[in-house]
């Protein structure tokens, strides 16, 4: 099974509100998995954007949330869940954050996207700035130990 993106992204907790570095995989059949670390070995949680995922807010739309100290609103997401969870998190920069948010939206609606046809580019227009992310799609040998 191959993933469409991963990286270190920060988590809020939902009890302490404190942030924590988790390191997230976005898997080509829409799960997203968070792990307390790269070995992926202990998984924190998962959600599987097609069926779980109702919204996916980004910099100022995330509500009643201040990003950890030095990192800006604009670096912040929120998924929102069905069962009434949100999940606040802070990317490394706003150009993370933009593709972090344009991946998880395409694995909430692209049906097909297990086709072998995946974009390599996209470019995004925000405000009067353009950003362009390339993507590096991946595959596992074999499935990590952590598989859902």
């Amino acid at each position: 099974m191959a993933f469409v993106k991963s990286g270190w992204l920060l988590r809020q907790s939902t009890i302490l509100k404190r942030w924590k570095k988790n390191w997230f995989d976005l898997w080509l059949d829409g799960h997203l998995i968070y792990y307390d670390d790269q070995t992926r070995q202990s998984i924190e949680d998962k959600v599987h954007m097609p069926v779980d995922c109702i919204n996916i807010r980004v910099g100022h739309e995330c509500r009643d949330i201040q990003p950890p100290d030095g990192k800006s609103k604009d670096c912040m997401l929120q998924i929102v869940c069905r069962d009434g969870k949100t999940i606040s998190l802070c990317a490394e920069s706003t150009d993370d954050c933009l593709a972090w948010k344009f991946t998880l939206q395409d694995s909430r609606t692209n049906t097909d996207f297990m086709d072998s046809s995946l974009p390599t580019k996209s470019s995004f227009v925000s405000g009067t700035e353009t950003a362009t992310v390339i993507w590096r799609w991946a595959c596992w040998p074999e499935q990590p130990r952590a598989w859902p």
